[in-house]
C-alpha cells in the first residue's frame, strides 16, 4: 500500500510540473507574440544564404545547452529620407527563423516577409516565381527546359548539314 500512495504522489508532483512548465511556457508565448505584432513589418528580402546552426543561449540554464538556430543571411533595402533627400542602403542582414519558415525559403530569390528586428515569422510569398505552361497534352510545365550549355541545337537550315562535309581537310590540299 505504501507503494502506491508513493507513486501516486509522484505522479501527481509531475502532472504539477508539467502544469506549471505549460502555463509558463503560454505567458511568454503571449509576450513575445505582443512584441512582435508590435514590431512587424511586410519587406522585400533577396537571399543569400541560408544555414543551421548550434548556439548556446544567452541566459540561466540555457547556455550551457546548445539549440538548433535557423539562420537566414538576406540583403534588403533601406530608406530614409533626411531633409528632402531620399536616400536608399543595401544591407546584408542575418535573420532568424523558424523550421516551417526556414523550409520555404529557397537562396538566391526574393521574398516578401513579415520581420521584427532580425526574426523572420512569416514567408509571404516568393516574388517573380516562374510562370506555368499548359503544353498540347494538358499537362503543366513550370519555367523553361534546362540546357547543358554545350550541348548543340539541331540547325533549321537543312543546307547547313550538306556544308559541313563539303570543305577541303589538309590531306586534300597537299
Amino acid at each position: 500500500m505504501l507503494r502506491w500512495i508513493i507513486t501516486l504522489a509522484i505522479v501527481v508532483v509531475l502532472a504539477g510540473v508539467w502544469v506549471w512548465m505549460f502555463l509558463v511556457a503560454r505567458r511568454r508565448q503571449k509576450a513575445f507574440d505582443e512584441q512582435y505584432e508590435a514590431a512587424r513589418e511586410r519587406r522585400e528580402v533577396f537571399v543569400l544564404n541560408k544555414r543551421i546552426v548550434k548556439e548556446r543561449g544567452q541566459t540561466r540554464l540555457t547556455k550551457y545547452t546548445k539549440f538548433k538556430n535557423y539562420q537566414v543571411v538576406g540583403r534588403i533595402t533601406l530608406s530614409q529620407s533626411i531633409r528632402g533627400v531620399q536616400m536608399n542602403k543595401a544591407q546584408n542582414v542575418t535573420f532568424r527563423t523558424t523550421k516551417a519558415e526556414y523550409d520555404k525559403i529557397q537562396p538566391n530569390r526574393r521574398y516578401k516577409v513579415d520581420v521584427a528586428g532580425d526574426y523572420i515569422g512569416y514567408v509571404v510569398a516568393p516574388i517573380g516565381k516562374p510562370k506555368t505552361k499548359v503544353s498540347g497534352s494538358g499537362t503543366v510545365q513550370t519555367g523553361t527546359k534546362k540546357r547543358s550549355w554545350f550541348s548543340r541545337r539541331p540547325s533549321a537550315d537543312p543546307t547547313q548539314k550538306e556544308q559541313k562535309g563539303k570543305g577541303k581537310s589538309a590531306k586534300d590540299k597537299a
